[in-house]
């Protein structure tokens, strides 16, 4: 049987070549968004983790708002009227639950 020759041409090594690199390339993304990605996008602890000076930024601006005036009274704020619906106590379950 005579030996099958092998046809090289210069334009499928180029191909083959340019997939190879695009493979690297791909797999190198690929293990770099794996060692970012946090497996549950509700992981708040992590996310405080990460970005911390924007999680104290948003508790700060969350802490305004639940002390400001409320449309209600002169002296009543927005933790006043949600205390007065019972969401005070919800709330407070709420937050040890994440804990």
């Amino acid at each position: 049987m005579a030996e099958a020759s092998v046809v090289r041409d210069p334009e499928v090594e180029a191909c083959l070549r340019q997939t190879a690199q695009a493979r690297e390339r791909l797999g190198a993304v690929l293990r770099e968004a794996k060692g970012t990605f946090s497996g549950n996008p509700l992981d708040w602890r992590e996310q405080v983790r990460r970005h911390p000076v924007e999680c104290t930024l948003g508790a700060v601006v969350a802490g305004f708002f639940l002390a400001g005036r409320s449309r209600a009274g002169e002296e009543a704020t927005l933790l006043d009227d949600l205390s007065r619906t019972g969401l005070e106590t919800a709330l407070g379950l709420f937050l040890k639950s994440l804990l």
